[in-house]
C-alpha cells in the first residue's frame, strides 16, 4: 500500500523525504557533472521509520474501531519499520526505481482472509512491501512541467494485495499536483479509487527542506474486497453495514471522497555524515468509510549512498 517511493509519492508521511519530495531529488544533479558521470543519477537508501504510515492512514481502514495492527489495520506498521530503495534519474526526464519495506501484519493471511473466514491470526508471515516504478517528467512551458508513470505493487507474504496504479502530475516551480489510480481490486482498495496530492517543497536554511502535503482521494465505493456487499458469499451487508474483506461488519458505509491528510514536514542532514532525519505531523483527515484519523508524529532516520 504504497509509500515511500519518489515515483510512487504514496507514502511521504514519516519518508525519506530530503530525497523524494520534489524539487529536492533534483539536487543531486544540479551540481555540476563530471566529464564521465553519464546521464543518469543514482539515489540510494536505507532507512528506518516509526511509525509507517500510509496516506495518512494513521488509525483504521476498516469502517467502525480501530483493531491495530494485530488485525491487519492502520497503520502499516505501528512500531519501526527498515525501509530500502534505489532511483535512477536520467536528465532526459526518465525516471525508474524500487522501494522495499517491512509491514507489521500479513497481506497473506488477510487476503486468505476473504475465502477462508477461519482466518484471525494476522501476525503471521508478516508482508514485505516491494514497489516498482517508472516516470517521464517533461517541460510544458516555462515553470510548467509534467510527469506520467506507473506502479507496480508486489507484496512477499500477499494475497489480494497486488496491484498496478498509474501517476499522472502536474509541477509549477515548488508545487506538484498529483493523481495516482489503481487499475484492480485488492484488499487495501478497489480498481478507480485516485489518490490526490498537492505537494509544496521549500529549501531552508542550514540545508532544511520544508515539505507540505495535502492529500485527498476520490473512491469507488464497490469493489470485490470493499463495499456494501459479501461478494464472495453474494449477500449484501445490512444497512448499518459495510464489506471490509472478510466481512459485512456494523459501522460506517463507503464515502465517494474524502480529505485524507495534511502532513507537515522537517528534514535536513546529519552534518558531515551520510545521515538525513524526517520529522512530519500527520494531521488525519477521513478514509474510505469517512472515519477520522487520529492526528499523530512520525519520524525517520536514512543513509543515503
Amino acid at each position: 500500500m504504497n509509500h515511500v517511493s519518489c515515483a510512487a509519492a504514496s507514502s511521504i508521511t514519516a519518508a525519506v523525504l530530503l530525497l523524494c519530495a520534489p524539487g529536492v531529488m533534483a539536487k543531486s544533479s544540479d551540481k555540476p557533472a563530471d566529464a564521465d558521470a553519464g546521464p543518469w543519477t543514482v539515489i540510494k537508501h536505507i532507512d528506518l521509520v516509526y511509525p509507517y504510515v500510509l496516506r495518512g492512514a494513521t488509525t483504521t481502514y476498516g469502517n467502525g474501531a480501530p483493531l491495530g495492527n494485530a488485525g491487519a489495520d492502520a497503520p502499516e506498521s505501528d512500531g519501526l519499520a527498515l525501509q530500502w530503495g534505489i532511483d535512477f534519474v536520467n536528465k532526459n526526464g526518465w525516471s525508474f526505481g524500487y522501494f522495499g519495506s517491512s509491514i507489521n501484519y500479513s497481506y497473506k493471511q488477510l487476503g486468505r482472509s476473504y475465502d477462508d473466514r477461519s482466518i484471525t491470526d494476522f501476525q503471521r508471515a508478516k508482508s514485505v512491501e516491494n514497489d516498482f516504478y517508472g516516470a517521464y517528467s517533461g517541460s510544458i512551458a516555462g515553470d510548467l512541467g509534467y510527469t506520467l508513470g506507473m506502479t507496480g505493487y508486489y507484496y512477499i507474504n500477499g494475497v489480494h494485495s497486488n496491484a498496478l496504479e498509474t501517476k499522472a502530475g502536474l509541477t509549477y516551480g515548488p508545487f506538484a499536483l498529483n493523481a495516482q489510480t489503481l487499475l484492480n481490486d485488492v484488499v487495501w482498495g478497489n480498481r478507480g479509487d485516485t489518490y490526490w496530492s498537492l505537494v509544496f517543497t521549500q529549501p531552508l536554511p542550514y540545508d532544511l527542506t520544508f515539505t507540505g502535503t495535502l492529500g485527498a482521494y476520490t473512491y469507488r465505493k464497490e469493489g470485490t474486497y470493499l463495499g456494501t456487499t459479501d461478494t464472495k458469499l453474494g449477500v449484501a451487508c445490512a444497512g448499518d453495514e459495510s464489506f471490509v474483506v472478510n466481512g459485512c461488519f456494523v459501522g460506517n458505509r463507503p464515502v465517494g471522497s474524502a480529505f485524507r491528510h495534511l502532513t507537515l514536514a522537517l528534514s535536513g542532514p546529519i552534518p558531515s555524515t551520510p545521515v538525513t532525519w524526517n520529522v512530519a505531523v500527520i494531521v488525519g483527515g477521513d478514509n474510505r468509510f469517512g472515519i477520522k484519523q487520529d492526528t499523530k508524529v512520525a519520524g525517520a532516520i536514512s543513509v543515503g549512498f
